[in-house]
């Protein structure tokens, strides 16, 4: 964005009289010191600039980038709003404050200030990016769809771009073109764990299940603490039939959310597909209970659950095992099953607004 400042100050520069160039000299000064990372002094330069000349719309819109970037996103709203009175015509200002409304979650807002930005500058990507982001929050898949295709026709190289729009042809259930965008984007930037996590869960869905778990495993590489993604490799390890390594990755995600009830049944209903096929192993059965117990603790309105812990309080007798290769699963239990959306949502990325891509990534 730093074009943009510099040209708001060449044009200020080309009208301001005695004042304005002593503002616009506390301006620059506040410009190089948020330049260098030094908020606090630049904060207080911005706000010398505006005392000097409250129409300084470059000063307004500077101090409002020190306030979302100091977190204090509701802060930001009022400095980018008096930018965007002084200054109707520039793109930028209504853009920064869709990106405070989108921290805020105030997405509808974000969603009407992204419109004027791209009306104004219909060729600035970002914009598109993030108010895809907010029109898929706000569940309006095809304007999401809209924008996000647009995003990519403009940024093609843009990893974020392509995860977005590969989560939004997930929600409306075209798999086959949310694998090929999760794939571009992929290959764009390797290190995204959420796309590998939505890569794979894509791959999970179309049955897909040796590059399903690559993918998880590919995702838990680079979000080793994700509870989420070793569910997901456990939802495929349980569909290969891998219960050993399905019960271990479940294992693995409950130490990292104990509170997890969900995932407790679903581990619980894994031990007794695996009792149910070696019922001389009693102990499969007791760490069933224990699973089931333990998630009742969390959440104690499951009848469901009550019922399966009286189903199961005796074990079977050894002839009741099943033959061949059969895959039973105990009455009323949800063998592994995808409880929670699978879809985990666009990619999350840059700065304060944190879905996509902004000038200055700096977290997904």
């Amino acid at each position: 964005m730093k074009h943009v400042a510099l040209s708001a100050v060449l044009l200020v520069l080309a009208v301001g009289g005695c004042r304005t160039g002593e503002a616009l000299r506390h301006y620059g000064e506040g410009y190089l010191a948020h330049d260098k990372g030094n908020l606090d002094v630049a904060m207080a330069e911005f706000e010398k600039a505006i005392k000097l000349d409250d129409r300084l719309a470059v000063a307004h819109a500077a101090r409002g980038d020190v306030l979302r970037q100091q977190g204090n996103f509701d802060g930001a709203i009022d400095p980018y709003k008096a930018a965007i009175e002084l200054a109707p015509y520039e793109f930028s200002y209504h853009y920064r404050l869709g990106r405070v409304y989108q921290a805020l979650d105030r997405d509808k807002e974000a969603a009407q200030v992204y419109e004027k930005a791209v009306d104004l500058n219909p060729d600035f990507a970002p914009a598109w990016i993030n108010m895809g982001v907010v029109y898929f929050r706000l569940g309006d898949f095809v304007k999401a769809r809209d924008d996000c295709e647009r995003a990519v026709e403009l940024a093609p190289t843009h990893g974020y771009a392509w995860s977005n729009l590969g989560a939004v042809y997930d929600a409306i259930g075209d798999s086959y073109r949310a694998i090929t965008a999760y794939q571009k984007s992929i290959a764009l930037d390797p290190k995204q764990g959420p796309v590998h996590l939505n890569l794979g869960t894509a791959y999970l869905r179309q049955g897909r299940l040796d590059q399903a778990v690559e993918e998880f495993k590919l995702a838990a590489g680079l979000d080793p603490d994700s509870p989420l993604i070793r569910k997901r490799l456990a939802y495929a390890y349980a569909k290969q039939k891998k219960y050993g390594a399905a019960i271990e990755q479940f294992q693995t995600a409950l130490a990292k959310d104990p509170r997890d009830w969900e995932g407790r049944n679903s581990l619980a209903a894994i031990y007794m597909i695996y009792y149910l096929r070696h019922p001389d192993i009693d102990r499969l059965r007791h760490q069933a209970l224990e699973e089931w117990h333990q998630s009742l603790q969390v959440n104690p309105e499951q009848p469901e659950v009550r019922e399966q812990l009286v189903q199961w309080a005796k074990p079977l007798p050894p002839a009741s095992a099943p033959a061949g290769d059969a895959d039973p699963k105990p009455a009323a239990t949800k063998a592994p099953a995808e409880s929670e959306s699978l879809l985990n949502g666009p990619a999350k990325a840059p700065e304060a607004s944190k879905p996509p891509a902004t000038d200055k990534p700096e977290a997904p």
